[in-house]
């Protein structure tokens, strides 16, 4: 018995479905079809009718179920072992879409919150700035009121001086009246101070005016002794006037020195906060840049990454969907190699009995 005829006998079977309520008749009536069976089941015929064993056909039989089982099981290994390594190419594509999805919620949360910062940073900078301003500003109004403060005191006190030194002048001329010296030899030294207590203008000399005005038409010692002295307690009122607008203008200087290290020490730390800002700003848009440059990154590697894992997907469904076409193919051929071996072994246990088959069917 060639091998060949057989396997092609049953290649010729497994190509057509059979059930268990088929009866032996069917079973050869479907081989037959194929030109090649019906040559195979010829070749069967003059096997069996010469005397030739059934046992021979039920070992080929065999063999071929033992291949079918054992392709059956390097598929179902081969099938395992890329389950195991699509599974491991799922997990780390899934893994990887995790990650870029992760980055992305962060760089649009980083984008987010810095452009938030950096508007409330562009805001405060505009109130620092306006607050520098203002600064400055009162730093030259309180400035120049300080300057007008001084220049005032300057002149003030330089009109005490010369008013102090009229009346020393005075005291001067009136004790060498007293002395005995001739108003005649006095009279051009008085008149010149009398001038300049007059321009003075000030209420405190009009009596003093006035008396040496009249001491001029006439000197006696009594008018002398009030004139010297009316000139003591003015001098005196002149000193301590005197002393008082001194001690007035250290306290406008204590006050403005106060003040100016007051106005200078915030306009630094304005000018610092400014720059601060303005850093700060420069920083922020380059944050928000790269953030939305690494957010467009993490997109597309988001986007390749989905993309690999659909095709990884629809390949593992292609070879599920193979590799269960395959198997099906196998049992189906199991079940014919089956059937054939019942109709030999339990149907057709005597070659009188194949051979009455066989002219009945054909």
């Amino acid at each position: 018995m060639r091998i060949v005829p057989v396997l092609a006998l049953i290649l010729a079977v497994a190509t057509a479905r059979v059930t268990k309520t088929e009866s032996p008749k069917e079973v050869l009536a479907q081989i037959n079809k194929d030109s090649f069976g019906n040559s195979v089941l010829s070749v069967l015929q003059l096997q069996l009718a010469t005397g030739g064993p059934v046992g021979e056909i039920q070992i080929l039989l065999n063999n071929i179920a033992s291949q079918l089982n054992g392709d059956q099981k390097k598929a179902d290994k081969v099938h395992e072992s890329d389950t195991v390594a699509f599974e491991k190419i799922i997990a780390d594509l899934e893994q990887e879409i995790a990650y870029h999805q992760t980055q992305i919620v962060a760089l649009s949360n980083l984008r987010d919150s810095t452009t938030e910062a950096l508007g409330e940073a562009e805001s405060e900078v505009r109130v620092v700035t306006s607050d520098i301003a203002n600064n400055e500003k009162s730093f030259a109004d309180e400035s120049a009121t300080r300057q007008s403060q001084h220049d005032t005191w300057v002149r003030k006190d330089a009109e005490h001086v010369d008013q102090m030194e009229a009346i020393d002048e005075a005291s001067k001329i009136v004790q060498h009246l007293q002395a005995g010296v001739a108003f005649a030899q006095l009279k051009s030294r008085f008149e010149k101070v009398q001038a300049k207590l007059m321009e003075s203008k000030h209420a405190l000399f009009k009596p003093l005016i006035n008396a040496l005005t009249q001491l001029a038409s006439k000197v006696d010692n009594k008018s002398i002794i009030k004139i010297l002295e009316l000139l003591a307690q003015i001098r005196q009122q002149l000193v301590a006037s005197r002393a008082s607008l001194l001690a007035t203008e250290e306290r406008q200087a204590a006050n403005w020195e106060v003040q100016s290290s007051h106005l200078q020490e915030e306009h630094k730390r304005l000018v610092e906060r400014k720059a601060f800002l303005e850093n700060s700003i420069v920083q922020f848009k380059v944050t928000i840049q790269e953030s939305v440059e690494d957010l467009e990154d993490q997109t597309l590697f988001l986007e390749d990454a989905e993309d690999s894992l659909a095709i990884q997907e629809r390949w593992a469904a292609e070879q599920e969907s193979q590799y269960e076409a395959q198997t099906f193919e196998r049992e189906q051929q199991l079940e014919v190699v089956e059937r054939l071996q019942e109709v030999l072994t339990q149907k057709l246990s005597a070659a009188s009995e194949f051979l009455q088959i066989r002219e009945e069917v054909f």
